[in-house]
């Protein structure tokens, strides 16, 4: 099962190195190992976490995509940059929510977790990560890695 979610932010994030350094700056054991960034780039964006593969799908969507997607949804404002992140597994979805929460405290963004209604300020997106990290990867000790 694929899920999405969405950093919304008030502009693109200046590279890899500077995502890097977001996520390092956090202690996220996550390593991007892609060389550009939406809007260079989209598609997967290859990663590691703990030596093994926590890569996601990542792409520059229009802000009136994501309106138009969820029209109940106030999104305190209009964003120029809204990054979209699709993901299956625990170990992918573990590494986007951590380079999510990168980014937005980065450009002092909002997250966005569809699935679960949440829009999160920067904040709010840390604890949001550190509070859920640790029990999907208690979940993902369970079942195994690769589990969805």
């Amino acid at each position: 099962m694929s899920m999405e979610a969405y950093a919304l932010c008030p502009r693109p994030l200046a590279g890899v190195s500077d995502w890097q350094t977001g996520l390092d700056a956090l202690g996220f054991d996550l390593q991007l190992r892609g060389t550009a960034i939406p809007p260079a780039s989209s598609g997967h964006l290859p990663a590691l976490r703990r030596g093994r593969a926590s890569g996601f799908e990542c792409a520059l969507i229009p802000f009136s995509e994501l309106k138009d997607t969820y029209p109940e949804t106030d999104f305190a404002g209009s964003w120029p940059c809204v990054y979209a992140f699709w993901f299956g597994t625990i170990a992918e979805s573990i590494g986007a929510v951590m380079a999510i929460t990168a980014c937005v405290k980065l450009v002092d963004g909002l997250a966005f977790y569809p699935e679960e209604g949440r829009l999160l300020t920067a904040d709010q997106a840390v604890r949001y990560a550190r509070e859920t990290v640790p029990a999907a990867e208690e979940l993902e000790r369970q079942l195994g890695p690769g589990a969805d």
